[in-house]
């Protein structure tokens, strides 16, 4: 019988490689894919009028926690965002379940940068869910089909509207006369809105989404209502547009939360002690959720960090 001394080396090697495989899987093993912080709200008018494509939007983020419970509100979320000469406006979730890029306003941010962009509005929904597919983890790419989406730009002289209807169907139609509206709603001063200017169709939508924030309140859609119009040889803000916070992942949020720099607003019955938790763990799952993924890197994601200049 060999020594008893002599099986120690191998005892310690196995001992050393069952501890190595412990340290080594605590982000895998502890991240959850579903995000415990969920940005969601809005309202959206996207219309045809006789100037061109005009397109309006509400600026509340409602944050929620996994059971849905609404928590508090921001009025600085983008929903608008200028891809090229076209625009894709959200009207449903801002927020998306991949630690990286938890916000669609910088998955938005990074394709209207990339080649997949420049495509007419046409082929804009296929090429915009096709780079979130290669871009995003699956969980995120997953996340980023619930939203609902307006696609609206000219294919040569045409003006065109779709809608993808993420949060029911997840089908799309499209149309190259009348409006679009999210929430679903019958505009009073739209029904005939190939008539109208810019600045007429303006005043309705903007009223129109007050008077809803104001019925509602305090609700998911508030806050500056944003303007965006297109023609077929432009696309620009109409009027001033807020300065729209970069953020990446909840991270982010949670450092500018830290420092006050974006106001945030209780809902009834909730305290600040609830918030603080809810916004740590959103930060704490991205941290965790990035550990995870550093393992495996994904080459076809996007630089971190920059913007086009006209978000």
């Amino acid at each position: 019988m060999a020594p008893t001394h002599s099986r120690q080396p191998a005892k310690i090697v196995l001992a050393s490689i069952l501890l190595l495989a412990l340290l080594g899987t605590p982000a895998r093993s502890a991240f959850r894919e579903s995000a415990p912080l969920r940005v969601k709200g809005s309202f959206v008018i996207a219309a045809i009028c006789k100037d061109g494509i005009i397109v309006a939007s509400d600026s509340r983020g409602m944050l929620k926690d996994r059971q849905g419970r609404r928590i508090a509100y921001y009025d600085l979320n983008q929903k608008i965002f200028p891809i090229a000469n076209n625009l894709i406006a959200d009207t449903g979730y801002a927020s998306l379940n991949d630690a990286r890029i938890s916000f669609l306003s910088a998955l938005m941010s990074h394709f209207a940068q990339s080649p997949s962009s420049r495509v007419d509005v046409a082929q804009l929904p296929g090429s915009y869910f096709a780079y979130a597919g290669s871009t995003l983890g699956a969980a995120g790419a997953q996340s980023a089909k619930v939203q609902t989406l307006v696609f609206a730009g000219f294919k040569e002289d045409r003006p065109i509207l779709c809608m993808y209807d993420g949060e029911s169907s997840r089908t799309t139609r499209c149309r190259s006369s009348g409006y679009l509206s999210s929430p679903k709603e019958e505009i009073f001063g739209l029904q005939k809105v190939s008539s109208l200017s810019f600045a007429e169709a303006a005043q309705i939508m903007r009223k129109t989404i007050d008077d809803y924030a104001a019925a509602v309140q305090p609700g998911s859609v508030g806050g500056p209502v944003v303007i965006r119009v297109v023609t077929r040889s432009d696309s620009k803000w109409f009027g001033g547009r807020p300065d729209w916070p970069n953020w990446q992942s909840f991270t982010d949020l949670a450092d500018d939360y830290r420092k006050s720099s974006v106001p945030f607003y209780l809902m009834p019955g909730i305290s600040k002690a609830e918030l603080d938790e809810l916004i740590d763990d959103g930060a704490n799952w991205a941290r965790l959720g990035m550990a995870a993924s550093s393992e495996k890197p994904n080459v076809n994601a996007p630089v971190i960090g920059s913007h086009p200049p006209d978000r």
